[in-house]
């Protein structure tokens, strides 16, 4: 009952929303044809395009590897079937419709019917030729008249086009994979699936699941809290600027007192305030943008879920809530980078007795902390603490891992082997390999390399984890890091550059100690780090931001690790402790393993997840498993 009535809530809700389901967001005309067709033919320029720009949420679209113009693959692109059975039924509402028989000859004849198989208009003639022909005699044919802005998408669209296959309509559902499909998908790509069923089984009852309304709640959930973080941003940036207009009311009535010969120092300080201000206005008005948009990319789902809910078949509601539920850990994830980045910003006016210092005119200070927002966790790094969420039970010697989008590769030394963990910790593939391996690192979407301790550089696809190619390395290896097009590997004292492709030596430096280094860290070219001996690592680079970071707690730092917001992480394996540094080399806070867990020791690797707060954590000879841990 309960279920029924928060329907029904959602039915009465969306009727208000339909119109701007059918606004482009390009040009805010109404749909004729909703495809992005034009938009790309007029965005994407270049020889070798990396992408497009979603219009609505701004994010990169990859192309791929096409060779194609872009006019010849966006013609490729599938139409929003829902939208356009809705185009089709505002405009019979307006006893607009035209036979589309006739207007295929460029003849212009009302419509008096429709064909929901079909999903044509036709005029009594091609009605009457309609019925004539076996293959379409038994459609189900409906009087226009008789649709209006209450009839059910349904009633009128009965074709769900697969997304593989556009001439192709959807009967089938993949449990395995939750994804509904043709039957050539079926066939090629879940012939190995043990749970795939009919479309018609898998619907049934979708509209009033607890999946279904848990979506909507949560669509909506996110929509009233990307409201109040816009309604935070809009009063902060208020504030900031009465903040600075008293700041300039200040300086004019300190001003007063001052000679002429303080006019350049006025000067100064005004146009500080000024630099300052168009900084920090601009600084909200891209905050504000980026929310907005998110915002704009929920409340488009919301109220394209809720028409579905209200005017959609099952199938409709099928397809599009597990196509949400397949972006939604993106749009949550790029949510979660912009309130990370939040600050609220304020600033003071420190005047300087300007009667007798007349160095200059005063100090303008800012600050910076993160709001309070209800509703939304934000994580600070620097005092947040460490808590595990799960292991994975994989020890021994060496072991090392990074995360690989949101799963989890680990390499086992003692095994010669590379497992793979899906993002809960349950191992999804193994692949052994020739050679212990050392290290690893991320390639592309596809690839990862791993080093071995015989001079071998292994490339291995991810799924299914294959051994692709192998690179025959010239000089001694450990640690291994992508940037750019180059790899960096190390060994004892000497730090490797090689070509991604061949494995061909670029050059090559000496770190100058006589310490056995073993990994080197860089997420930049020209800027790396590693461990310099004794109590000691370094931080080289070739922008003059160079630094040796140095603590009598400090001991055997093999690896090192960097965080989101720049923070330094230096692993202490002889020292059982895990040194927090600031960008610039500072100490924040030294970290003891124990306060992560008091049954391990010897730290090995530290990994973070790309622009997260999440990191993975090795132990070298140890009752330590591999530990998934965040900062909370």
């Amino acid at each position: 009952m309960a279920t029924s009535l928060n329907v029904n809530e959602i039915v009465e809700h969306t009727k208000e929303d339909f119109a701007d389901l059918l606004t482009c967001t390009i040009c805010l005309e109404t749909f004729k044809q909703p495809n992005i067709n034009t938009y790309i033919v007029s965005t994407v320029k270049g020889e070798k395009p990396e992408g497009l720009k979603c219009p609505v949420c701004r994010r990169l679209v990859s192309i791929g590897d096409s060779l194609e113009k872009p006019e010849t693959w966006a013609k490729c692109l599938p139409g929003n079937h829902f939208v356009v059975s809705m185009i089709d039924r505002k405009a019979m509402k307006k006893a607009g419709k035209l036979c589309d028989a006739c207007s295929s000859k460029s003849v212009s004849q009302k419509a008096i019917t429709w064909c929901t198989v079909c999903e044509e208009a036709y005029c009594d003639t091609c009605e009457a030729n309609h019925k004539t022909f076996k293959v379409t005699r038994n459609h189900k044919i409906v009087p226009i008249k008789d649709i209006n802005e209450d009839t059910p998408i349904s009633n009128i669209c009965a074709f769900v086009a697969c997304d593989e296959h556009p001439d192709k309509t959807i009967e089938i559902y993949c449990k395995d994979h939750t994804q509904p499909c043709c039957t050539i998908c079926a066939t090629v790509h879940h012939r190995k699936c043990e749970q795939v069923i009919t479309i018609d089984k898998a619907v049934s009852g979708v509209k009033e699941s607890t999946k279904a309304l848990e979506l909507t709640k949560k669509l909506k959930e996110t929509s009233h809290k990307l409201e109040e973080i816009i309604q935070n941003r809009n009063k902060n940036s208020t504030n900031f600027k009465n903040e600075i207009d008293g700041i300039l009311v200040e300086i004019a009535n300190a001003r007063k007192t001052l000679n002429e010969k303080l006019d350049k120092l006025e000067n100064k300080i005004k146009e500080e305030v000024n630099i300052t201000r168009k900084d920090n206005v601009l600084r909200f008005s891209e905050e504000y943008t980026e929310l907005s948009t998110l915002k704009s990319t929920f409340d488009y789902w919301k109220n394209l879920f809720e028409a579905c809910l209200s005017q959609g078949s099952e199938v409709q509601c099928l397809v599009k809530m597990e196509d949400i539920y397949k972006k939604m850990p993106q749009l949550e994830n790029d949510l979660s980078e912009v309130v990370q980045g939040i600050k609220d910003i304020s600033v003071k006016f420190e005047a300087t007795d300007i009667v007798s210092n007349t160095v200059c005119f005063g100090h303008l200070h800012s600050t910076e902390q993160r709001p309070s927002i209800p509703g939304l966790k934000t994580v600070n790094f620097q005092t947040g603490k460490i808590k595990v969420m799960f292991t994975i039970e994989i020890k021994g010697s060496y072991i090392s891992d990074i995360f690989f989008n949101d799963d989890i590769i680990i390499t086992d030394y003692d095994k010669t082997r590379v497992v793979y963990h899906d993002n809960t910790g349950k191992q999804t593939g193994v692949l052994n390999i020739p050679n212990n391996p050392t290290d690893i690192t991320k390639v592309n979407d596809q690839t990862v390399a791993v080093s071995c301790n015989a001079q071998k550089i292994f490339i291995i696809n991810v799924k299914p984890l294959t051994l692709v190619k192998t690179l025959d390395i010239s000089v001694r290896m450990w640690g291994l890091c992508l940037v750019d097009d180059e790899y960096m590997t190390v060994y004892s004292n000497t730090i490797s550059w090689l070509n991604a492709k061949t494995g061909a030596q670029i050059k090559q430096i000496s770190t100058g100690t006589g310490s056995e280094t073993l990994h080197v860290t860089s997420y930049r070219k020209s800027e790396y780090m590693y461990w310099d001996g004794q109590h000691t690592v370094k931080f080289e680079s070739a922008s003059g931001k160079s630094f040796q970071y140095n603590h009598s707690n400090l001991s055997s730092s093999y690896n090192q690790e960097i965080d989101k917001e720049g923070n330094i992480y230096v692993v202490g394996y002889g020292s059982n402790n895990i040194h927090q540094l600031t960008p610039t080399g500072q100490l924040i806070r030294i970290i003891p393993l124990s306060d992560i867990d008091n049954t391990v020791t010897l730290p090995w690797v530290m990994r973070f997840k790309r622009n997260s707060n999440r990191f993975l954590l090795t132990f070298h000879v140890s009752r330590g498993a591999v530990f998934v841990c965040e900062i909370e």
